[in-house]
């Protein structure tokens, strides 16, 4: 298998904001995120400013480019990676309570939770809008045992990737280690839906095929407000060989070292079969 002994799991979902602290206060405010750490560096003499936010086995990452870069971060919309969901065990509540605090639904859900059939018994599920317009998802599902936890919210339910071919996508995911947990075709008035959520540990991805949705217009989706997902490897280096090894080709020309955390990291991304920009990072 590839990268086997050497992906560990997920690592954090990395977002664009062209307001820092804005940002940061939405999450910790709306949601309930903690601030992790506030680091910066500098590349090519300008500076980076990130925050890490956490909330159970989630860990976001904010980042402010360079001053000359935020008004085209700011045009950024939905992209490649459409929306991230968190876990939660009553969505009403939820949903209710986050609007309490100053959150607004997405208008792609604007009359409340929705009903959908996946899963064993179905889920519920609802979109905010994120502080950029990102989608940040509230989902319910009705077959986990609510006694899971105390909190209503919690992490990880699932990483939301449109894509126009979910076999190619089950295939790459499955070429990294991820494995199959469910697929299933949902009809509808326009067309069948196909879904497909692959896992690695506690992280999950939601590949899903839209009726209509073809290659060209997956190629006509850009790099959004959600940028990339990082995954934690133990050697950056030894991942990046092998995966050019295997015919996938990093965007980096070997990976580069950032003074983040205690020791620094390293780090390099690739592109995966829908777009989608894909980090390994590794923490010394």
């Amino acid at each position: 298998m590839l990268l086997e002994g050497n992906l560990t799991g997920v690592q954090h979902l990395g977002i664009f904001v062209p307001d820092l602290e804005a940002a940061k206060t939405w999450y910790v405010d709306k949601l309930g995120f903690r601030v992790q750490s506030e680091p910066s560096f500098e590349s090519d003499g300008e500076t980076y400013n990130l925050a890490f936010l956490e909330r159970d086995d989630m860990v976001l990452e904010l980042v402010q480019p360079p001053t000359a870069q935020r008004p085209a971060v700011a045009q950024r919309s939905h992209g490649v990676i459409d929306h991230f969901a968190l876990d939660v065990i009553d969505i009403e509540s939820a949903l209710s309570a986050a609007l309490a605090r100053g959150a607004r639904q997405d208008s792609s859900t604007p009359d409340g939770p929705v009903d959908f059939s996946l899963w064993e018994k179905g889920v519920r599920y609802v979109f905010l809008s994120g502080p950029q317009g990102e989608k940040v998802e509230l989902n319910q599902r009705l077959d986990l045992d609510p006694s899971r936890r105390e909190e209503n919210v919690g992490g990880w339910s699932h990483l939301g990737i449109p894509t126009h071919d979910i076999d190619a996508s089950r295939e790459f995911y499955r070429r990294l280690g991820f494995s199959e947990v469910l697929y299933q075709e949902v009809p509808g008035p326009d067309g069948t839906t196909k879904i497909l959520m692959m896992a690695i540990g506690n992280f999950m991805v939601e590949l899903y095929q839209l009726p209509g949705f073809d290659a060209e217009a997956a190629a006509a989706l850009q790099d959004g407000v959600i940028d990339h997902i990082a995954l934690d490897v133990r050697d950056a280096a030894q991942a990046f060989a092998d995966l050019q090894q295997a015919g996938i080709q990093p965007l980096e020309d070997s990976p580069v070292r950032l003074p983040l955390w205690e020791n620094g990291v390293s780090y390099f991304n690739v592109r995966g079969p829908n777009g989608e920009k894909i980090e390994f990072n590794q923490v010394f």
